[in-house]
């Protein structure tokens, strides 16, 4: 797959050094460039591309006061941390201080009500997150924009992005346009970059400088040719603005076209597109059932998800409160390492285990571990190594520097060699694996049936589904307008916009003002997936089904989730040679969804919408049990099918990830068995 190249955090940083004693140059790129080039590229997504990634951009004034204050530190040698002076993104449901008012994204049932004209700002309370804090005040990253995201998280294509408007006065619900996959432009773009450098041999550095140097909303690339680039451009509005709209695509030679418009995947559609357009550099989100996995997969990026409870959900919006956890996008396994430990220690200190209460606000963030588990061929002294001094710091490899994986055991389990799997990624997954083995070092194990039964992870979909609805549920009962939610004038409502006439006569006769207020609240403020969910989680804590349906799954849940950590062998004395330090399976059963225009607005190939839960079975066992996992983009570097000696399909519509996990604690394990992978 062709792709634009992108700057990595490792390189952004090098370029931002400030110059040494015997070097004394000036740095060759500052925060201000760097970042005004992602938000001109952030602009030409959303304006031109029209990948809707962005819920909100900050003003172009907020973004350079930011950086400013970098370069200023990095001037005087005080930079805070590797992280210093990068552009990030974080999701719609976490709160980031001054600049998360609306998070309309989110659910509109969180925004202000805009229908009077008087907004008492004393009303309007301001939540930083403590992972928004850590990354923003003690890293020193610049935040550029707030990404999109389903409503709530409820969603696996990015389809349920709720916006809702008011005209003439009157509310009416109107679902926004998906989130589209950027790959398919990013190709196109690329062998425009390539028919300009064909001709010259340029020194990828230098070819990134000049596009950050030269950058433009309307042109970020540096594309000469002016022609080709306009039509990319009529191209990507004829798609996009005909799904915006709601019309038919009708145009000759177009009817039997094939669609160009792809799924992100969800919930975190938004970050996964910031960061594969190159806009965002880290997007900082939540991954409940495979929220950053599924969509780091179908958008050829890196989606890391550390143990449960590693970083704090305080000013995280609830969906799920067992199963959410904070973790990110990035372009690269060697940007997601840099990530991980600028978050994971504190600037300026040795590592700890757990966010003092200085740091975390949040009493059920913990870690299951006082050390973490390394496994049989790490070195302890990875436990306590900073990388956020220098850029050059990263994990130390064992002692066969060709053989970094030597002495780790790599687990194939069987059961999730199911049947649904098309042969592609099965034959990825196999190539995959050998690169471990081969490559790396690494010892394969095969994990029997009898180990992990395939039947228990067929049941894992069902039973998060009940376990997520009925936290959801629960967690969304808090916005009724009356407590928490926006607070809509029902008077200036008129039902009809959301129910039919006899619905609004049998079912609000009987009601109070209140009970009329809180009806119509979440009628409005909730979208149609998530009141779909909400009404199935209240339906399985009912007294009739909670024994037959949530205690149920909880006994699936448990189930699994120590069939799996039975399978890790517990660090180096663990001899046993049938447990295994990781397990490697595909990140999706699936490529991405084809969001085509002509089945109607936001509308994919997956048309039963109970049919794209289907898409995180090989991410929700992970997510029950709480491991760390980190999904990586495999594109078979042999370019060839050895068996028939032709081309594997190489494009954006065969986007698959292959995912890596361990047990609680091991992400420093896990990350680095995947390097061999990226």
């Amino acid at each position: 797959m062709n792709l634009p190249p992108r700057m990595t955090i490792a390189r952004a940083a090098r370029l931002l050094q400030k110059s040494t004693p015997d070097h004394p140059q000036p740095p060759r790129l500052t925060s201000q460039q760097l970042c005004q080039h992602s938000l001109n590229l952030a602009t030409f997504g959303e304006n031109s591309l029209h990948l809707n990634a962005y819920a909100k951009l900050l003003p172009p004034q907020e973004i350079l006061h930011q950086a400013s204050a970098s370069d200023e530190r990095r001037k005087s040698g005080q930079a805070k941390s590797i992280l210093d002076g990068i552009p990030v993104t974080i999701k719609a449901n976490i709160a980031v201080g001054k600049w998360w008012e609306m998070p309309h994204a989110c659910s509109a049932v969180l925004s202000r009500d805009t229908s009077s004209d008087v907004v008492d700002m004393d009303r309007v309370h301001v939540y930083e997150s403590d992972v928004a804090r850590r990354l923003l005040n003690d890293c020193g990253a610049v935040l550029i924009g707030i990404t999109n995201m389903d409503e709530f998280g409820m969603g696996s294509l990015g389809t349920y992005n709720g916006v809702h408007d008011n005209r003439d006065g009157r509310k009416e619900r109107r679902r926004s346009s998906p989130t589209y996959n950027p790959l398919p432009w990013m190709e196109r773009i690329s062998l425009l970059l390539l028919q300009t450098q064909k001709s010259r041999r340029v020194d990828l550095e230098e070819c990134l400088l000049k596009q950050i140097w030269e950058s433009t909303p309307l042109n970020p690339y540096g594309i000469e040719d002016e022609c080709a680039l306009q039509e990319l451009l009529e191209e990507v509005s004829y798609w996009t603005l005909a799904n915006h709209h709601n019309s038919t695509v009708e145009k000759e030679g177009n009817s039997s076209k094939e669609c160009p418009l792809l799924s992100p995947g969800g919930s975190s559609s938004g970050a996964a597109a910031a960061t594969a357009h190159g806009s965002s550099l880290l997007s900082i989100g939540t991954d409940t059932g495979g929220s950053l996995r599924l969509p780091a997969a179908w958008t050829c990026t890196v989606g890391f998800k550390p143990t449960y409870g590693t970083w704090s959900r305080y000013g995280v919006v609830s969906y799920a409160s067992s199963l959410d956890t904070v973790g990110f996008i990035a372009a690269s396994l060697e940007c997601a390492e840099i990530a991980w430990r600028c978050l994971r220690d504190r600037p300026g200190k040795e590592r700890v285990d757990a966010w003092d209460a200085n740091v975390c606000r949040d009493s059920t963030a913990r870690i299951y571990h006082t050390t973490s588990y390394t496994g049989k061929g790490i070195k302890s002294s990875e436990r306590t190594t900073s990388t956020t001094s220098t850029i050059e710091k990263s994990i130390e490899k064992s002692d066969n520097p060709h053989k970094p994986l030597e002495g780790i055991r790599i687990g194939i389990p069987a059961a999730f060699s199911l049947y649904e799997s098309p042969p592609l990624i099965s034959s990825i997954w196999s190539k995959g694996a050998h690169r471990l083995q081969n490559i790396g070092g690494a010892t394969l194990v095969t994990i029997p049936e009898s180990k992990i039964s395939s039947h228990w992870v067929k049941l894992s979909c069902a039973a998060y589904y009940v376990l997520a609805c009925a936290e959801a549920s629960s967690n969304l009962s808090r916005y009724d307008g009356v407590r928490y939610g926006a607070d809509y004038n029902i008077d200036a409502m008129q039902y009809e916009a959301f129910f039919s006439e006899s619905i609004t006569d049998s079912a609000f006769s009987d009601m109070t003002e209140l009970e009329r207020q809180i009806s119509a609240t979440r009628a409005y403020g909730f979208g149609d997936e998530v009141q779909r969910r909400v009404l199935a989680g209240t339906s399985v804590l009912s007294s009739d089904r909670f024994h037959t349906h949530y205690e149920a799954a909880a006994r699936v849940r448990a189930k699994l989730s120590q069939s799996i950590e039975n399978i890790f062998r517990e660090g180096e004395e663990d001899q046993d040679s049938t447990k295994v330090d990781v397990i490697l399976i595909p990140t999706a059963l699936s490529f991405p969804a084809v969001l085509d225009p002509r089945l109607g607005m936001g509308a994919s190939t997956v048309h039963d919408s109970t049919a794209a839960f289907a898409n995180d079975v090989m991410t929700i066992p992970i997510s029950l049990g709480g491991f760390p996992s980190v999904s990586v983009p495999f594109l078979n570097n042999a370019t060839k099918d050895e068996k028939n000696s032709t081309m594997m399909p190489h494009n954006a519509r065969n986007a698959v990830g292959l995912q890596v996990f361990g047990p609680r604690g091991s992400e420093d394990l896990v990350l680095r068995a995947a390097s061999i992978l990226g």
